[in-house]
């Protein structure tokens, strides 16, 4: 039987990165959502939106983060302490 997908929202990524600050964003939609980007052909443009508007609010901000290894960008995201939010 058909079940509706479960409501999702900004605040889910807020609380987990006030645990778990400095995550990517892959850790972050398999950690939270359970969405694998590697092991999934749905898009994942839902969650990558999700997170930007947390992003356009203020309430999350990312830092590069620079690998040794690979010359790619690489951006962790963390809730800053201004935006200490009682939900």
């Amino acid at each position: 039987m058909w079940k509706p997908a479960p409501y999702r929202s900004v605040k889910e990524i807020i609380h987990f990165l006030v645990v778990n600050p400095f995550r990517t964003e892959n850790e972050i939609q398999e950690q939270v959502f359970g969405y694998y980007r590697s092991g999934n052909f749905y898009s994942n443009k839902k969650y990558a939106d999700m997170l930007r508007r947390g992003m356009d609010k203020g309430l999350i901000k990312r830092i590069y983060w620079k690998r040794k290894s690979d010359s790619r960008p690489l951006y962790r995201y963390y809730v800053p302490s201004s935006a200490n939010i009682n939900m």
